[in-house]
């Protein structure tokens, strides 16, 4: 099975929500509170973001997933604790390397992604992708860069 299959709901759309993402997660203290996603367990959307990203990642550094959510590695160290904690999350070596430990996405977190993702699809997702569907797609290549610059550029 593709490991990318639980993420494919965003098509081709998954560069510019990454952007929006993070442009978020490093501008807003809003995203960091739980909300109602019809998820079993209250989580933020920060969280949820952090599964969707291990989803798409998995046997990536999590320093690295850290920095494409632009959060530091503590924070993303904490909610990682957390997720784990509550059963989203759990930490694993890989064959014949005891020393690193990558973080994985369990069937429960699965499960509340693939309830959070169907939820923020029909609230805010699927009108913004039927919207953006007229646009190029050069045009969304340039508003990614247009979204790294600002993001890039805050203070």
């Amino acid at each position: 099975m593709d490991r990318h299959n639980e993420t494919e709901w965003m098509g081709k759309y998954r560069g510019l929500v990454e952007k929006i993402i993070r442009l978020c997660n490093e501008s807003s203290t809003k995203f960091c509170r739980p909300a109602d996603y019809n998820t079993p367990i209250p989580l933020s959307a920060h969280e949820m973001q952090i599964i969707e990203y291990v989803l798409e990642s998995e046997g990536e550094k999590m320093s690295d997933i850290a920095k494409r959510l632009g959060v530091t590695r503590g924070a993303f160290s904490n909610n990682v604790t957390r997720l784990i904690q509550m059963g989203c999350l759990r930490k694993e070596c890989r064959e014949g390397n005891r020393k690193n430990k990558y973080v994985v996405v369990t069937d429960y977190g699965k499960e509340i992604y693939k309830a959070y993702s169907q939820c923020v699809f029909e609230r805010s997702f699927r009108e913004m992708f039927r919207m953006a569907d007229t646009i190029p797609e050069e045009h969304l290549e340039t508003f990614c860069r247009m979204l790294d610059y600002f993001t890039n550029s805050l203070l």
